[in-house]
């Protein structure tokens, strides 16, 4: 678990930095725009690299607890809106304003889904790390941002609902492929 630990280190450690009131534009002005970009899309990439390998050879699981079914029946009912929220981040419209920040609260949602339903040790590690920075990042851009323009009309809703329905259903069918946990048939 050391190795998805560091992988959630640099990952999330690098999407902090907007946390930090000062902190992205002191290093991009140090370093510059261009390197900076770079250095941080490594450390991204080698984070999420860390994770997924973390994550895999976290093997046998150590299991924390059993999930009650009705966990992964939470979890089968809201990571359908995670999935709708994160394309109305890239869809303005009514959601994306009402929310403010919904790619943050997507991943709020998708990362407390999966802790309830999954007990072990290395699902905890993932999934609870994912919910604490999503939980502190949403509250901080929240406090230091305005809230997106009004838009007319549900053009940009629309769009999220039907391609964030589409791919719940396709990640429904692949689950077991992508992840090793089958989570239909």
């Amino acid at each position: 678990m050391l190795v998805l630990a560091i992988g959630l280190i640099m990952f999330l450690g690098v999407h902090s930095l907007r946390v930090i009131p000062g902190a992205r534009d002191a290093l991009a002005g140090r370093m510059g725009e261009t390197p900076y970009k770079l250095v941080y899309t490594a450390l991204s990439l080698t984070g999420f690299v860390l994770i997924v390998y973390g994550k895999i050879i976290a093997h046998p699981p150590e299991i924390l607890w059993t999930p009650p079914i009705w966990t992964r029946h939470l979890a089968f009912s809201l990571v359908p809106i995670a999935l709708i929220l994160l394309v109305a981040a890239y869809a303005p419209g009514h959601i994306r304003r009402w929310v403010r920040h919904p790619m943050l609260a997507a991943v709020v949602l998708w990362s407390f889904a999966h802790l309830l339903a999954n007990g072990e040790a290395s699902a905890v590690l993932l999934f609870g790390a994912f919910l604490a920075w999503s939980l502190v990042t949403f509250i901080s851009a929240w406090m230091r941002e305005t809230p997106p323009p009004v838009v007319k009309g549900w053009g940009g809703d629309l769009t999220a609902i039907v391609l964030g329905v589409l791919a719940a259903l396709i990640l429904m069918n692949f689950h077991m492929y992508l992840f090793g946990v089958a989570i239909i048939g």
